[in-house]
């Protein structure tokens, strides 16, 4: 890890020192919140040398409100591409996605509330949750919902 910080340490840091300016400078009066939360190590604390050997580094999840989404979620994503200095604090900030080979990509993701919980847990924040939905939901999945940061 980065001179020993943790991933979620150093990822509210991204925020604050580079990601949060930026889009200060960039978009003005933004509404969105920002997070770190889903999959990986760095979420629940349990992040170690051995991860920074995949993908490991700086990251954040900008939610937006759906309209919002609609009118400037691929402006910014372009615009993190064009922006976003290569590290942060020796860290990279670009990796190679598994399913986009040869590819590297920033990982400051856009996503609406919605979106984001139904790509994750493939459920629609639209419809009623039922106490047998509940069931469906894998426990970890959940985990990683609460133990992240916002």
């Amino acid at each position: 890890m980065s001179d020993s910080i943790p991933g979620l340490a150093l990822s509210r840091l991204f925020y604050e020192e580079v990601v949060k300016p930026l889009l200060d400078s960039h978009y003005s009066g933004l509404r969105y919140s920002a997070a770190l939360l889903g999959p990986g190590s760095e979420v629940l604390g349990f992040d170690s040398e051995m991860s920074t050997d995949h993908a490991w580094g700086p990251r954040v999840i900008l939610f937006l409100e759906e309209d919002e989404f609609g009118r400037t979620g691929h402006d910014i994503d372009a615009t993190m591409s064009l922006v976003l200095p290569d590290e942060f604090r020796g860290c990279p900030t670009r990796f190679e996605r598994p399913s986009e080979s040869g590819h590297q990509r920033h990982h400051v993701e856009i996503w609406t509330l919605r979106g984001y919980v139904q790509d994750y847990l493939d459920f629609d924040l639209r419809h009623t949750t039922m106490p047998a939905d509940w069931l469906t939901f894998p426990d970890q999945k959940l985990l990683t919902l609460t133990a992240g940061a916002v």
